[in-house]
């Protein structure tokens, strides 16, 4: 007979924090020409001296394209990397809505809140939000090395323009920038392919790290722990509670499918170990489904709370498992994947622990 308890969550759901505080990072730095916008008043008179400059500028020299170029060149946004062409092109999308100065002083202090829809827009249209991007994630991982160093072109990967505009669109209409407790923007992040990436790519790099001749084994077996930890994050950034029974039953049903991945992978000598360990983990998650399938929003605690108590009462009653078995056969599992992925292979099993509870912690 097998006896569980309710996970704890703590370790996936710090991790899955501080994974968030990268990603809010990587963006405030990558829409960094939003950035340079007085914030005082001051600033104000600085920005119309700026502005009046940039208009008599543009009635000496009536060029404001190039006018244009030759300011973003020279300014410290993320616009000064663009290549002159790229650089026209952006001019000649704003100046279809702006005013010459508007478009001359937005590009050396960036876009104004009001015209951050435009500017977004003018970028989408000349193909420069993925690059512009990527471009401020390389730097802000140049610049900040407290940052765990991942590859940009991974973070990006099935990334489109239009998943990024409501973000760049959220990041230039605040001032101030985005901050690590907006939560808008983390549910915006949240909506988009980069999440998930962010947990693929930040595990795939710290099972890297263990050596440069791993098997797959350890690379698969992050990108099976890396699909359930996306919706860990998920479930957390959008105010939703990870302890509501209907997303314990989805994140029961991903730690099964991580165990049936992982007993058709591991070798013959620890099949037995893997396929037990998948058994237990496959009956678990289908007498907790069948037990709170009537359990939704409209329920109450105490219903809740009953219908995990019943499930519980069904694992130990229906699950042939001997606790001593399955834990010995969970320690013999995860020392063989600790024997071929270093220290990664321990963490991505915490990880999992974290979610589904014992036996598989340390």
């Amino acid at each position: 007979m097998i006896t569980r308890t309710l996970p704890d969550m703590s370790v996936a759901v710090k991790f899955g924090a501080r994974m968030v505080a990268v990603l809010l990072t990587l963006t405030a730095f990558a829409s960094a020409c939003g950035a340079d916008q007085p914030s005082s008043d001051e600033g104000q008179v600085a920005t119309t001296a700026m502005t009046q400059q940039a208009t008599s500028t543009t009635a000496a020299a009536g060029d404001v394209r190039e006018q244009f170029m030759t300011g973003a060149a020279g300014s410290d946004s993320v616009l000064g990397d663009l290549r002159d062409a790229d650089l026209g092109c952006v001019a000649d999308h704003l100046l279809a809505s702006l005013d010459p100065d508007e478009v001359l002083a937005l590009s050396t202090l960036g876009p104004l809140p009001e015209q951050a829809e435009l500017t977004v827009a003018a970028l989408e249209a000349c193909d420069l939000v993925l690059s512009l991007v990527g471009q401020g994630m390389v730097e802000a991982f140049a610049d900040d090395p407290g940052l765990p160093v991942l590859d940009v072109e991974c973070l990006l990967e099935g990334v489109t323009s239009g998943d990024l505009v409501p973000v760049l669109e959220a990041q230039f209409e605040d001032p101030f920038g985005v901050g690590l407790e907006d939560r808008e923007m983390t549910i915006l992040l949240a909506r988009t392919p980069i999440m998930g990436n962010l947990m693929r790519c930040r595990l795939e790099a710290m099972v890297a790290a263990q050596g440069s001749d791993l098997p797959e084994l350890c690379f698969g077996l992050a990108d099976q722990v890396a699909v359930m930890m996306t919706t860990v994050i998920e479930v957390d950034v959008s105010g939703g509670d990870l302890t509501d029974p209907s997303v314990l039953v989805d994140l029961l049903a991903m730690s099964d499918d991580i165990f049936v991945w992982l007993a058709d992978e591991v070798p013959a000598a620890q099949r037995a170990d893997a396929v037990l360990v998948r058994d237990a983990t496959t009956q678990i998650a289908t007498i907790m489904a069948e037990a709170l399938v009537g359990i939704d929003g409209q329920s109450t605690e105490e219903e809740a709370l009953a219908a995990i108590f019943a499930a519980m009462t069904r694992v130990q009653a229906e699950v042939d498992i001997d606790d001593a078995d399955l834990d010995a056969a969970s320690a013999r599992l995860r020392a063989h994947v600790v024997s071929r992925c270093g220290q990664a292979g321990s963490a991505l099993f915490d990880l999992i622990a974290g979610v589904t509870g014992s036996p598989l912690a340390a």
